[in-house]
Formats: structure tokens, sequence, C-alpha cells
């Protein structure tokens, strides 16, 4: 080498003297060193190179990332700019992990990221390709396809609390149901926040979708049991109401009195008729729909 300027000493920690005829092949690392001899060559056969990424050996013996782009000169030999890229690579790489940790994250709770731009492109994680159960390919970024696999009768509202969310500039939060390719519906919580300009004017979306099926399933759950348990109180009490009215007219009927045991068995269906009137409601009432409803309590 025959000439040295500030930024290579600040880079490789030689300085012009100490640089001056030193062989080009040391300034790369060991492991590269094959690799950047090879590229010298090149250049000096005539061809350029541009940013190529090898790693350089520096006075110190510390390793960095580096492009480097050489040229042939007229006069022969070679030049060389050299631009340490070890920020970049740093961070590239926690961008990275900070992107794997978000995936991972999303698998975990059952969660996926959206940004609407307030016009025509949405962007989707990878979350919501999962729960949606669709292939990145099948979607085309449009506000259309991130509503296509709404069910049918949630999609206007669902589209309906987006559109006045970003109109008024706030916040929302909603559930609705979305319909995956092989026809399984899924529960979804929505929570959307606006992105707003320097002046408080909204530009686009942001938010999640989370999956809550399992949630909506053991609340369904709950109140089916809670169901359950109410009509066996209730068909106890029916019971007990009925039996000791039953128990009164047949004590009468035994002593002989039939007018008091008519009276009792009359007054006993009418209580029998005001109980079930009061459990089922005044409305229609499908034949057998009693024994059904005294099956599913019972199991």
């Amino acid at each position: 080498m025959t000439r040295w300027n500030r930024g290579a000493r600040r880079l490789y920690g030689y300085d012009e003297a100490a640089a001056a005829g030193t062989p080009v092949a040391v300034l790369f690392a060991e492991h590269r060193r094959s690799e950047g001899q090879a590229l010298v060559a090149r250049v000096l056969g005539g061809e350029h190179v541009e940013r190529a990424e090898v790693d350089a050996r520096r006075k110190d013996r510390l390793v960095v990332p580096v492009w480097m782009t050489m040229a042939p000169l007229p006069s022969g030999g070679a030049v060389a700019v050299v631009r340490d890229v070890s920020e970049q690579k740093l961070a590239a790489e926690t961008l990275a992990e900070s992107e794997e940790r978000l995936r991972e994250s999303e698998v975990l709770a059952h969660t996926g990221a959206w940004l609407w731009d307030g016009s025509g492109v949405v962007q989707w994680s990878d979350g919501m390709y999962r729960i949606h159960g669709v292939d990145p390919r099948q979607f085309d970024g449009s506000l259309d396809a991130h509503f296509a696999s709404v069910a049918p009768d949630d999609r206007r509202g669902a589209e309906a609390r987006l559109l006045d969310a970003y109109r008024a500039g706030r916040s929302f939060e909603t559930e609705y149901r979305i319909r995956r390719p092989n026809g399984v519906d899924v529960w979804v919580y929505v929570r959307g926040q606006p992105i707003l300009d320097a002046f408080g004017r909204p530009q686009g979306m942001t938010g999640i979708y989370q999956d809550v099926s399992e949630r909506r399933r053991a609340e369904q759950d709950r109140q089916l049991l809670s169901e359950a348990e109410l009509r066996q109180m209730q068909a106890r009490e029916i019971n007990d109401e009925i039996v000791q009215r039953l128990v009164v007219a047949q004590l009468a009927f035994d002593l002989g009195q039939h007018d008091q045991a008519h009276d009792a068995l009359a007054s006993t269906l009418e209580t029998a008729r005001r109980l079930v009137t009061g459990l089922l409601g005044d409305g229609p009432v499908e034949p057998g729909s009693l024994r059904r409803s005294a099956g599913a309590a019972s199991n």
C-alpha cells in the first residue's frame, strides 16, 4: 500500500508509515483472507468491485465487518474505499431478533398485528395469516381483503367500526367472527388505534387481532351449566310443591273426605299449570321440549 488516509487510520489502527509497503492481504481477517486476495486479484485484472462484504482485521486484531469498493487505476494498482458496517450489522441482527420474538409472542398469545394506511393498503403480520388460516400469497393487501374473511353477519358492523373510528381519530375495540377457508368460524378480539399527523389528523390505523375462540367456548359452557343448574333447581321446587299437595289429597281421600280430596287435586293441577307456565313462558312450546330440557339439565 502506498496511500493511507485518516479514515483508514481510524478503521484499521495503522498510521500511514506503518501501513506503507504492507501487503493488502493482511488487512483481511484470517478466515476471509483468501477471499480478500481473490478480490484484489480481480481488481488488478481490471475489474470493478462494488460493496463486497468482507471482514477486516484491525491492528489490535479486532475483526470488523466492512463493505469494500475497489477499482483499478490507469497507472496500475488499485484504489479501495472501505466502510465499517458494524452498526448496520448490529441493527439488522437486533431487528431480526425483535421480529423473531414478535413472531414467538404472536404464536403464544394467538395474536396478530395489522396496519392500514387510511386508503387502500393493509399490512399483516405473520400472526394475522395464522389466525385467518390463509397463505400470504392469497392476501392482496387491500382493505376488502382485510375484511373478506369476516363472517357475513358480522362484516358490515366490523367495517363500520373501523371507518367510524378512523374518521373520528379515536381507538376502538370489538369482537366478531372470521371464517377460515376450511369453514371453521373463529372469534377474534380486535383493537385499533389511529395514526395521527402533527396536526392530529388521522393518517391510518394500526392494531391487533387475538383469537378468543377458547374464551368464547368457555363462556358458552359456563352459561349452559348455569342454565342447567337453574332448571334443576326449578324442577326440584316444582317437585316439592306438587308432591306436598298430592300428599294432602291422598290424606283426605284416606280419611274419606272425598270433597276435600277433589279440591286438593284441583288445586294441585292448577299449581302445576302455573309453575310450568312460569318455567316455560307464555310462548309456544314445541312437543318434547320439556323432556329435552330435563334431559339436558341432568347431563
